[in-house]
């Protein structure tokens, strides 16, 4: 039994298609255009003219989606020769109607306004001057079948109408479906982008400053053995790659979302770690957080890459042995202060272009703060960052 459903589904989806629809009002037409003037007593049989008349007049309704003018056009002459032969009057108006509410549906619409209003009298009129009844009561009937007629117009261009409005509600949808898909996309990409800078970014610059030290201990030939600069160098790259594996997971399709990012949940409790490897790579950090409420993950992982991204570009561009990271709580804000007391050296191999401040800038504007950075009066270098708490939250 159940295999029958899918096969009866379709047989009805065919049955419904526009052709197929229209055919069957033909059919349904042509017997109604021979049994109206028989029901109401205007002729008391009929001819086979009478049945090639209402034949002929019933074919082009099969056409009526298609040439929904052209079809309105040749059937009301056919009508009119119907009325005059064996008076199908009802069947008339109902004909007319349904072909007038098809050109207001799928004709042009200012054409069919036109040919409509000018079709709708015409029909009336013959019916009037076919009925053989002229008086008050046809006089009444008529202008009854003017409105119909008319009414059918309305309707049909209504319908269209709203057809239209309801396709154009549709495409409005599907451009804003496309551009929040084209939205998330970026911030996604966007907050891929500072992961991976302020990964790869804080740990080949440890690296680069640990190599130096190595290699100038080597060419001074001292003592001191580099290795344990070379052993932070090897320690520093497996961190960095671990958090690089981690961090291009999530840009797996299958994997974008709920991927636990190890760099996702690195926050203001982290800090000692990083200012311990920041220390190994010969930058003193002195750690200033006040007691502040829990912030939510979101601003306190943004604390955490702006305190690294500082502290990285303080062994990138400054001279400074010596730095100072303050975290505290003001009127509902995470406060985050990077100072630094050194002079910003010369342009190396290692200098940046910029991307490390701007970014800093963006995790702080996603979350409705702000984040400033430049010189201070007697020299140094001062990131700081405001970021509201509630906004956070979201």
């Amino acid at each position: 039994m159940t295999a029958w459903v899918p096969s009866v589904r379709s047989a009805l989806r065919r049955m419904l298609r526009g052709p197929d629809v229209d055919v069957v009002l033909a059919f349904i037409a042509f017997a109604v255009l021979l049994i109206d003037p028989l029901a109401t007593s205007q002729v008391k049989e009929l001819t086979p003219l009478d049945a090639g008349l209402a034949l002929v007049t019933a074919v082009p309704l099969v056409l009526r989606r298609r040439y929904p003018l052209g079809v309105l056009v040749a059937i009301v002459p056919l009508l009119l020769v119907c009325l005059a032969v064996f008076h199908p009057d009802r069947a008339a108006a109902g004909i007319v109607m349904v072909v007038v509410f098809t050109v207001g549906l799928h004709g042009h619409r200012a054409r069919a306004r036109v040919v409509g209003a000018l079709m709708a009298p015409v029909v009336a009129a013959g019916v009037l001057i076919t009925s053989h009844r002229l008086g008050s009561d046809s006089v009444a009937e008529t202008v009854a079948y003017l409105a119909l007629v008319l009414g059918a117009l309305v309707a049909g261009d209504a319908v269209r109408a709203r057809q239209e409005l309801v396709r154009v509600l549709a495409e409005e949808a599907e451009r804003e479906r496309a551009a929040l898909a084209q939205h998330r996309f970026d911030e996604q990409r966007l907050r891929y982008a500072h992961e991976l800078h302020d990964v790869v970014g804080h740990a080949l610059v440890a690296i680069n400053v640990r190599a130096s030290a190595a290699a100038h201990l080597a060419r001074r030939q001292e003592g001191v053995s580099p290795v344990t600069a070379l052993e932070e160098i090897a320690s520093a790259s497996a961190e960095a790659l671990g958090e690089l594996r981690t961090a291009l997971k999530g840009l797996r399709s299958d994997e974008s979302e709920g991927v636990p990012l190890r760099p996702a949940v690195a926050g203001l409790t982290d800090l000692d770690d990083l200012i311990a490897g920041v220390k190994g790579a010969g930058l003193t950090v002195e750690l200033d957080m006040a007691a502040i409420e829990a912030v939510p993950p979101a601003i306190g992982h943004a604390g955490y890459r702006i305190v690294q991204e500082g502290l990285t570009n303080v062994l990138r561009h400054s001279t400074a042995r010596n730095a100072r990271v303050r975290i505290g709580q003001d009127e509902g804000a995470l406060l985050v202060e990077v100072l630094d007391n050194g002079r910003t050296r010369a342009a190396t191999s290692t200098g940046g272009s910029g991307h490390g401040l701007l970014g800093m800038r963006e995790r702080a504007a996603v979350l409705g703060g702000s984040c400033e950075a430049g010189q201070v009066p007697g020299g140094g270098w001062r990131v700081r960052a405001r970021i509201p708490i509630g906004e956070g939250q979201r």
